[in-house]
């Protein structure tokens, strides 16, 4: 059953009031409401981060995007594809490397075409 109208004020409201009722349940919520809040901060941060990471590939003269897969898990970056030849790769790694917030460069996956 949905209740129309209580919007999501009234939704948390009723949270409230029913955790209330057990105080094992409020203490189980918090911790997972603060669970939550740390993943969804760290999915953003590394979202942000491979963005930051294809935007500033994208700007670089020379390096070919069309071929790259860019994935980011706190600060460590993923590089995965292909490249024309092993100057584009050296430049794709230098670039990345001087981003602020990369700590750890992943390349195994990064091939240079043959």
């Amino acid at each position: 059953m949905r209740i129309k109208g209580i919007g999501p004020m009234g939704a948390m409201l009723i949270i409230a009031l029913l955790a209330g009722c057990n105080p094992q349940d409020a203490k189980n919520l918090g911790q997972d409401t603060a669970t939550l809040a740390k993943d969804t901060t760290q999915a953003l941060g590394s979202a942000t981060l491979a963005t930051k990471v294809n935007t500033v590939l994208s700007l670089r003269k020379g390096v070919d995007m069309s071929g790259l897969h860019i994935d980011a898990a706190g600060g460590t970056v993923t590089i995965g594809g292909h490249v024309r030849n092993s100057e584009e790769k050296k430049r794709i790694l230098d670039t990345v490397d001087g981003i602020r917030g990369v700590d750890k460069i992943i390349s195994s996956d990064l091939r240079v075409q043959p």
